[in-house]
C-alpha cells in the first residue's frame, strides 16, 4: 500500500507539470490585408471566427489592439461588402441568400410585366384616341 501511494505521488506532479507547461495558444485566422476580394474568398466559418476574435479584442481597451487588428475591425464593421457594397457588384450578390435571390427575381418579373402591360395599353389607348378623333372629324363634316 505504501508503494502504491508513493507511485501515485510520483505520477501526480508529472501530470500537473505537463498541464502547467502546456503551450497551446489560440492563434486567430489570418486577417492581414483584408479587402473586399480577400474577404469574399474566405469561407464563412473563417469569416465568423475573425469577426468573433475582433469582437472579443474590442471588448478590452482599444489601445491594446495592434494597428493591424484595428484596421481589420474597421474593415469588418465598415467595409464595402454585403449591405455596403455597390448595388449589382459581385460583393453584393455574394451576400444574398437563396430566398433573397428568389424574391428579387419575383419582384423584377412583376415590375417588368407591369411595364410591358402599361406600354401595350398606352399603344392601344393612342389608337383608340386616333379613331375617336377621326370619328369626331367625320361627324363635324356631316353636320
Amino acid at each position: 500500500m505504501l508503494t502504491r501511494s508513493i507511485g501515485r505521488a510520483a505520477v501526480r506532479p508529472a501530470i500537473c507539470m505537463s498541464r502547467c507547461l502546456s503551450t497551446a495558444v489560440y492563434e486567430p485566422p489570418k486577417y492581414d490585408e483584408l479587402d473586399t476580394n480577400t474577404w469574399l474568398k474566405i469561407d464563412k466559418e473563417t469569416r465568423e471566427e475573425i469577426t468573433e476574435y475582433l469582437d472579443w479584442k474590442m471588448e478590452a481597451n482599444w489601445s491594446l489592439m495592434t494597428p493591424r487588428e484595428q484596421r481589420a475591425a474597421y474593415f469588418v464593421a465598415f467595409g464595402d461588402y454585403g449591405p455596403r457594397a455597390k448595388p449589382g457588384s459581385k460583393a453584393a450578390q455574394m451576400q444574398m441568400s437563396g430566398a433573397e435571390l428568389i424574391l428579387r427575381g419575383v419582384f423584377s418579373t412583376v415590375l417588368f410585366t407591369a411595364v410591358a402591360i402599361s406600354v401595350l395599353n398606352y399603344g392601344k389607348d393612342r389608337r383608340v384616341m386616333e379613331n375617336l378623333d377621326k370619328l369626331k372629324e367625320s361627324a363635324d363634316h356631316v353636320s
